[in-house]
């Protein structure tokens, strides 16, 4: 009988510790955060009810994020209550930028650069063309190995070679004003960028996308990446034991 309490006795030990553990580490990343969520700038009406991957992503890592439908004309009041803005893909580039180069609110958020910003796909080449780039037609409907070029936090933990889904017609001509080039790929050179003194980043890839082979892609770790950057506020997920599970906020 002493032996099997001995033994009750070293798991609740072991189960106290591990608990402890868990909780001093999520005190000490949500004691770096500013208590705010990302906002999340959707542009393609097919998420207008409907939850998009970057969504989904954001969500299962416990990242707190806020929607905006730039396609119904939603944008914040003030950019700075938020921690950081992900700018999404779509087809539109409405309320950013014309084809006459004519430059929208949504453009203005990403000229001023109070708050951290990455854009993903179309994000990306909202955020160039509104720093001065141009686009060509590259199509790429595929898993594509890219190159990273520079050491940032936004790759922390990545390795110099990521696998990334490509679903694009079209890309970024050349680097736009005041960026460098952070990864680039066979077909379409332009893969990532980030401003020089601003605390914005684009990507040509979608990093919220995991495939049937991928439950949590590398890309999941680039987005978490740019939440810990932004200080967003983030919560603990219960994910279950037989899965993983949504939990919007």
């Amino acid at each position: 009988m002493s032996k099997e309490i001995d033994r009750k006795l070293k798991v609740l030990r072991t189960l106290l510790v591990a608990s402890l553990f868990f909780l001093t580490a999520f005190q000490l990343f949500a004691a770096e955060s500013s208590g705010k969520p990302i906002a999340l700038f959707l542009n393609d009406p097919a998420y207008d009810s409907a939850l998009s991957p970057i969504e989904r992503s954001l969500a299962e890592q416990g990242i707190v994020y806020r929607i905006f439908k730039i396609f119904k004309d939603e944008l914040p009041g003030d950019e700075r209550d938020y921690a950081g803005i992900i700018i999404a893909g779509g087809d539109s580039m409405r309320n950013y930028i014309d084809w006459n180069n004519k430059i929208y609110e949504g453009g203005e958020i990403i000229l001023r650069g109070e708050v951290p910003i990455l854009g993903i796909c179309l994000g990306h080449q909202i955020v160039s063309r509104v720093y001065g780039s141009v686009m060509y037609y590259s199509e790429e409907r595929r898993w594509h190995n890219v190159k990273t070029l520079l050491d940032d936090p936004i790759l922390e933990g990545l390795s110099d070679t990521l696998l990334v889904w490509e679903n694009h017609a079209y890309a970024v001509a050349k680097l736009p004003d005041g960026f460098r080039l952070m990864a680039s790929g066979s077909v379409t050179p332009i893969q990532m960028i980030k401003h020089e003194s601003k605390t914005i980043y684009g990507v040509q890839f979608h990093p919220e996308t995991p495939g049937e082979f991928l439950s949590t892609p590398q890309g999941w770790k680039l987005l978490s990446n740019f939440a810990k950057i932004s200080k967003a506020e983030t919560v603990p997920v219960p994910l279950p034991p037989n899965g993983r599970k949504v939990f919007p906020y």
